[in-house]
């Protein structure tokens, strides 16, 4: 509720030309704060994105380190190939020809899947924090919109003033994370690009379940170690005694791969759903409060126009825009929250 300390100063007949007027409060700050928001660099997700990839060391190592893997294994097939089907005539030579080149492929899977996880969650903390400053600026916009319809006060009152001086301290402490992200000084401002994820097409549980199965760095790493056994379990069968211990152990390595296999499974199931009802959740929220917030400005055009009309008290059209307000910044933090669940989601099925 805001402060009544200033709603009667004004007549009706002074508030009345002040609503016609064409200036509201502080039109100078806030066309000052429009032109420097012109000269900023601008920055949209997918170049923020980009910059944070590209800048980070430990992603540029494991790329090194992926590469040199695939190298290395390139060679190892290389030789396994020279040799021919029919020069293999014991266990041993068996195993330098499908054991490697299965362990090679093998590493070339896995340490692809270590930097992709790794770009992957790098790209979740980008995507969070610029719509952490995206949020952050609509609700300082909104703030400042407030106190635009404040006509009844000669200046905002402490609690505008304060609601506002706490969305500037929350936006530059976000702005400072996306920037650490970029490897930027902490105070670098941008002028970011409207995101949001309003038309993301939700695809059925059964859908989202099959591409994290197919896409996980998680999952793929695990299908690998189990194609790995199953190659090893292979070759005991054809070049020597399943009986053997050579096939006990290649029998319990397949076991032990596929008991992995499925609680890497499980532990997606349980992740990747958490993330989808999220989604699903989020959306109604969002939707809800935009309802909200369209019927309180609605409301709020009313009172005002009845206010003039003297067919509400001045006390009412103060709690009318408050709740308008409130509605407004309800509305803003859902959308955010949508869009955090959407990335999110994104992110846990390995898109």
């Amino acid at each position: 509720m805001q402060s009544k300390l200033f709603r009667h100063i004004y007549s009706t007949t002074l508030v009345t030309t002040l609503l016609a007027s064409s200036s509201l409060a502080f039109p100078s700050a806030h066309v000052s704060a429009a032109a420097e928001q012109t000269n900023l660099a601008s920055i949209t997700i997918d170049q923020a994105i980009d910059k944070a990839l590209n800048n980070n060391a430990d992603l540029e190592l494991l790329r090194l380190a992926a590469d040199t893997t695939y190298y290395d294994s390139l060679i190892t097939l290389r030789d396994s190939q020279a040799i021919k089907e029919d020069s293999i005539y014991t266990f041993k030579d068996a195993q330098t020809k499908y054991k490697k080149a299965a362990e090679a492929k093998k590493d070339i899977a896995a340490s692809k899947a270590t930097m992709d996880a790794l770009k992957s969650s790098l790209r979740l903390q980008v995507e969070k924090a610029y719509l952490e400053v995206l949020s952050l600026e609509t609700k300082i916009k909104l703030q400042r919109q407030s106190i635009q319809r404040h006509f009844w006060y000669p200046s905002p009152n402490a609690e505008a003033k304060e609601a506002l001086v706490k969305l500037q301290t929350s936006h530059q402490e976000a702005l400072a994370k996306l920037n650490n992200l970029l490897l930027e000084v902490p105070d670098k401002d941008w002028k970011l690009s409207a995101y949001d994820l309003i038309q993301y097409q939700l695809s059925t549980w059964e859908e989202v379940q099959t591409i994290a199965y197919e896409k996980r760095p998680d999952m793929i790493k695990a299908e690998e170690e189990r194609k790995l056994a199953e190659v090893k379990l292979n070759i005991v069968a054809k070049y020597s005694l399943s009986s053997s211990y050579d096939g006990k152990i290649a029998r319990n390595n397949l076991k032990k791969a596929e008991i992995l296999l499925q609680r890497t499974k499980s532990t997606v199931d349980k992740e990747v759903k958490e993330h989808y009802e999220k989604v699903i959740s989020a959306k109604k929220v969002m939707e809800d409060n935009q309802a909200t917030k369209d019927a309180a400005q609605k409301h709020y055009d009313q009172a005002r126009s009845d206010y003039l009309n003297r067919k509400v008290s001045l006390d009412e059209l103060i709690d009318i825009e408050a709740k308008l307000l409130d509605s407004e910044i309800k509305a803003a933090d859902a959308l955010y929250q949508y869009n955090v669940a959407v990335v999110t989601l994104k992110q846990s099925i390995g898109n």
